[in-house]
């Protein structure tokens, strides 16, 4: 997995500074009108990168510095008004949660494994509203807020178990157990600067329900905060 992301994120990063600069496009032919494609006209579109941390806000059993939240997609928004956008993207989502050491017990009840985590490789679609509040043209997005929501639906997840000791590397995987959500929704606030941006998202979805034979449901931190690239050519 680690090669095949490697892989996406120099592919993308490759198509995306090798694209032609923003220009306005007339071809009947293929749009049937005339057709504006810049960071400052009706139409335009650009690859994306995120990154993104859990923030303790709730008591978890979630270690919040070694989970992550990692997005890589396309966004596209359309003017409405020369201040306000409406956009979609569409992209992949990791969304990977650590266990806290004293609870590493309750799923590993012979304390064998020293690491153990959840994951979800999910698709995840987003609507919002932009903001263009300055300094963009042709060239540049300038400074801009988005507030918007996404839902995700994971078609990989389960929960992974590593021990790692001088001695000894082993990994396990329990794909798709019953107890893990694959589903996901929440809202964001973005607020960026041409190629960069900081995002701030919130979670409404559930992480894991009916564990065991207790049916025990746990929480994680629904507020994450990160960063995002915007790959676009200027």
């Amino acid at each position: 997995m680690k090669s095949v992301i490697i892989f996406i994120l120099i592919l993308v990063c490759t198509r995306a500074y090798s694209q032609r600069p923003s220009e306005t496009v007339k071809d009947k032919n293929i749009y049937g009108s005339d057709t504006e494609w810049s960071c400052s006209d009706k139409h335009f579109g650009y690859y994306f990168i995120s990154y993104s941390l859990p923030v303790a806000m709730v008591q978890s059993l979630e270690k919040e510095i070694a989970s992550h939240n990692f997005n890589i997609g396309y966004t596209y928004r359309y003017k409405v008004v020369p201040m306000v956008d409406v956009g979609a993207e569409l992209a992949y989502s990791n969304r990977t949660s650590s266990i806290q050491n004293e609870s590493l017990s309750e799923f590993d009840p012979g304390t064998f494994y020293n690491k153990i985590k959840s994951y979800h490789n999910a698709i995840s679609g987003s609507l919002y509203f932009r903001f263009n509040l300055a300094k963009s043209d042709y060239r540049h997005l300038g400074v801009f807020a988005d507030i918007g929501g996404n839902f995700c639906y994971a078609l990989g997840y389960g929960t992974q178990y590593i021990l790692n000791n001088s001695s000894i590397y082993q990994k396990a995987r329990f794909k798709k157990p019953e107890y893990l959500n694959p589903l996901d929704y929440g809202v964001f606030v973005r607020a960026g600067y041409n190629n960069i941006a900081l995002i701030v998202s919130y979670s409404f979805g559930t992480w894991i329900n009916d564990f065991s034979t207790g049916n025990v449901d746990y929480v994680r931190s629904p507020l994450l905060v990160g960063i995002q690239m915007n790959l676009y050519a200027k």
